[in-house]
């Protein structure tokens, strides 16, 4: 069966994840990205899962709680290592029509969960419709190495100066002359290079002398950094974006 893929957006959307050892905390670590509300239904808890309830980054809630916690619940995910209990939590979910994922047992989900490389916003994901997931991953790893940290860098820039340029009123041909100009440059070279200055020069080849690009560097810093340093962490020597 063919899967129709798509990207979801579980910003504090209520999340269910039954089960508590390593399948279920590899889950809940990735679900943490996404800012949804995660629920966490299981007697027996990792180490790091039991680290996450005390500090409050999830939820932990008594098995008996699932049926009405699923009245106002988004997405479930059953991660325990019993198959049967998987799916009886499958079919439960597909009563309250959510969406269910059922680890390793595609055929009681109603959607699969692609093997993912993930560069800030840029998201590439991989899937084999559940026939071999060793596969999808084996393609990933190969992949990965192709899309490096820069990737969350450019993917910020370009979003800036789209919205920018989108604000702008200019004709939508022009635009679109502009956008393909940037992704074609040099820029995500210069931005592995750590070159903000050439990435500067590039710029304003492109979008004009008046064009305002340092607003939009020091955005893209504070939006990529933890403390919004300007510079930041981890700037080289002799590049320094203030010049």
């Amino acid at each position: 069966m063919p899967y129709y893929p798509i990207f979801l957006d579980l910003d504090n959307k209520k999340v269910i994840v039954v089960g508590g050892g390593e399948v279920a905390e590899r889950k809940i670590k990735n679900l943490l990205i996404y800012d949804c509300q995660i629920y966490l239904i299981s007697p027996h808890l990792t180490p790091h899962l039991n680290h996450l309830v005390t500090k409050k980054k999830i939820h932990h809630i008594p098995h008996e709680s699932l049926d009405k916690f699923m009245d106002d619940t988004f997405m479930i995910i059953a991660a325990t290592d019993d198959p049967e209990a998987n799916r009886k939590i499958a079919s439960q979910a597909k009563e309250h029509g959510l969406l269910i994922n059922a680890v390793d047992q595609p055929e009681d989900c109603n959607f699969i969960m692609p093997s993912i490389i993930k560069r800030g916003d840029l998201q590439i994901a991989i899937s084999t419709a559940g026939k071999s997931p060793a596969l999808a991953k084996k393609i990933r790893k190969e992949i990965e190495v192709w899309f490096g940290p820069e990737y969350s860098s450019f993917i910020e820039l370009l979003g800036l100066l789209r919205k920018k340029l989108l604000s702008q009123g200019k004709p939508p041909s022009k635009n679109k002359i502009i956008f393909q100009k940037l992704v074609d440059s040099n820029l995500l070279k210069l931005i592995r290079e750590g070159n903000w200055n050439g990435v500067r020069a590039t710029l304003k080849s492109i979008l004009g002398e008046t064009f305002p690009i340092e607003d939009i560097i020091k955005r893209v810093f504070s939006m990529l950094n933890s403390k919004s340093e300007y510079p930041p962490a981890g700037w080289r020597a002799g590049r320094n974006p203030k010049q």
